[in-house]
Parts: structure tokens; sequence; C-alpha cells
């Protein structure tokens, strides 16, 4: 075959080619799309994760948040995965990230834990653990879970705990300026003393045994 032919032949590819492509363009370009429907059965929902903290039988595989790194791969059904050693998701709960928590709405509870050894991985515990008990000043038996007590200060825009009980040894009497620093005196020292101590001639408390009370000592300047 010479050349010229070639280039013929070619030329006549081209111009089949091109008249195909414009046939099929005839049908697809400026068509809008028909809707259309497609069938089946419902999806298996047994392999459905929540993103959620639960437990028992219906969260045997764990949520699917990653929590810490024994999270990493599913450990077999109602087992426990081991102690982590290191965690995931941080995060913050701030009014610009994870949002404010809700002073009058957050509670705290403490567990009877039983058989449960990995505390950090709720989703894989095999049963939810019941609730501590503690009497009240009544003798009734009440769920150690409550709201948190706190107080806000206006002035440092701060919380402070409502404080239901003062352990002496760790108190501290201190004043602080508006920066939040530990004033001192016209000695220099910080204006910062334990509540209590064992030396009567520098504690500000002491036990008084026939009334069973904790009694300030009473200081008089002549």
């Amino acid at each position: 075959m010479s050349l010229n032919e070639r280039i013929e032949q070619l030329e006549a590819q081209i111009i089949a080619l091109t008249e195909k492509i414009k046939d099929l363009t005839k049908g697809t370009e400026q068509k809008p799309i028909l809707p259309y429907s497609v069938g089946g059965s419902s999806p298996n929902r047994g392999s459905i994760h929540p993103v959620d903290i639960s437990s028992g039988a219906s969260a045997a595989f764990g949520g699917a948040v990653l929590w810490n790194d024994s999270e990493l791969n599913s450990p077999p059904i109602n087992v426990e995965p081991p102690l982590p050693t290191k965690g995931y998701n941080k995060h913050t709960h701030s009014r610009y990230s994870g949002g404010a928590l809700l002073f009058d709405n957050v509670e705290v509870v403490e567990y009877e834990y039983d058989s449960i050894i990995n505390k950090e991985s709720q989703a894989y515990w095999p049963s939810q653990p019941e609730i501590k008990k503690i009497l009240n000043s009544d003798g009734e038996s009440v769920d150690k879970i409550g709201f948190i007590d706190f107080v806000f200060n206006p002035d440092t825009k701060k919380w402070s705990t409502a404080a239901g009980e003062i352990d002496v040894k760790n108190c501290y009497l201190v004043e602080r300026d508006s920066e939040g620093n530990i004033v001192t005196d016209s000695k220099g020292q910080e204006k910062k003393s334990a509540l209590y101590n064992e030396d009567p001639t520098k504690t500000s408390i002491i036990w008084d045994e026939n009334a069973k009370v904790w009694r300030f000592y009473a200081v008089y300047s002549a």
C-alpha cells in the first residue's frame, strides 16, 4: 500500500469516527436526567456501628469511634480489649470547641465495676455496671450519682467548688490579687498558711474532744 493510499484510508476512518461521535451525542447532550427506581431488600443493620457509648451484646463490636489504641483491632465478641496505653480523640469543652458543659445538667457517677477491667472502653463492657450506693444522714441508701456543685465568681469569671468537706491537713488560707497571684505582706512573705498544724503555736484551728468539733483559735489584741 502506497503512502497516498494509506492517507486516504486514515481520512476515511476519521470521517467515519466523526459521524459516529455526532450520532452518539445526539442522545446525550442537552437531555434531562430521567428519574429511576432501585429495588431490593433492606440493608443488613447487624454490622452498623453507632457512634455512641453503650454496653451489652448489642454493642459487642464496639462503637465506630476509636477512643484508645486497644480498640484499633476489634476484639472477639463480648471480650474486653486489653488495657490501653494511648488515648485518641483529644478534645475540649469550651464555648469555641466541643461546647461548654451545662452546669445544671452535668452528673458524676461511681460504678460497681465487678469483673470489668478496662474502664476506658465502655462500648465493650459485657453489661451496664450497677451504681454504687451510700447511706445518707437519715440512714437511707442512695445512688452515688448527682450533679456537680459549683459556685460562679463574677469577679474572676471562674467556677469554684462548693466544698462539702475540708481536709484540714490539705487546706490553706490564702489571699490572691485580681490576676490570681498570691499577695505578699510587708516582709515579702506570701499570705498563705495551712489551716491546721500539729504545732499548737502555728495552727489556726484545734480539735475539741469534748464537743467533737473543730474550733478556731481566738486571738485578742490589746
